[in-house]
């Protein structure tokens, strides 16, 4: 039995990979959403301050939208990244447990 601790080490290393992998996510935010100004105005268009107000309105629910997604995603990609630690933590057990106990048993 001691010839399968080399699979459980793969496994725990595949695990801790992931957590560094989902840990590394919670850095990563979608950046808020800007409405480009355009540089040469149109000469025969004059800017409809009703739309103008629309826009900015628009843009601030959609980045209180996206602040919101930010801080789920963060949350989630850290809950993952504990549960891929722990699964590696296991893995080691395991391993370490397969060894001892294939050692006394032989």
């Amino acid at each position: 039995m001691t010839y399968l601790y080399p699979i459980w080490l793969f496994f725990a290393a595949f695990f801790f990979y992931s957590a560094y992998i989902h840990w590394r996510e919670t850095a990563q935010d979608i950046r808020p959403f800007v409405i480009r100004q355009r540089d040469v105005p149109e000469t025969d268009k004059t800017v409809d301050p009703v739309l103008a107000e629309a826009n900015k309105q628009f843009v601030g629910e959609f980045n209180n939208y996206l602040g919101s997604m930010n801080r789920l995603n963060k949350g989630r990609h850290r809950a993952a990244a504990i549960g891929y630690i722990l699964a590696g933590i296991i893995s080691l057990m395991a391993m370490v447990f397969m060894i001892f106990v294939g050692a006394s048993g032989a």
